[in-house]
């Protein structure tokens, strides 16, 4: 008989949470990576919006048409750069669920 303890579980799912972290700035190296790539080949600055990456995905989304706080903030993301908003999330969880010794 296996004995799992809870603090082998909160260990498993600290783990997990801190490889999502790091893959998620992995993500957004690899899209700032390929916005300096084709800044380079159009000679002009190039970023990706998070609604553009979603539409390239098949996930069809366009910025908000109302005037409302909820709309702003979702425009607001909406038409930042992608490899921020992931790179970001990315940073804070690796804040969040860094090891403690």
């Amino acid at each position: 008989m296996i004995l799992v303890t809870t603090a082998y579980i909160r260990g498993m799912i600290m783990g997990f949470f801190r490889l999502l972290a790091w893959v998620f700035v992995a993500l957004g190296l690899m899209l700032l990576g390929a916005d300096g790539v084709s800044t380079l080949e159009q000679g002009e600055p190039v970023m990706r919006s998070t609604a553009e990456v979603m539409n390239l995905l098949g996930i069809g989304v366009s910025p908000l048409e109302s005037d409302g706080g909820v709309a702003t903030v979702a425009n607001f993301f909406l038409r930042s750069a992608f490899w921020a908003i992931i790179g970001g999330i990315g940073l804070i969880m690796t804040l969040i669920f860094r090891p403690l010794t």
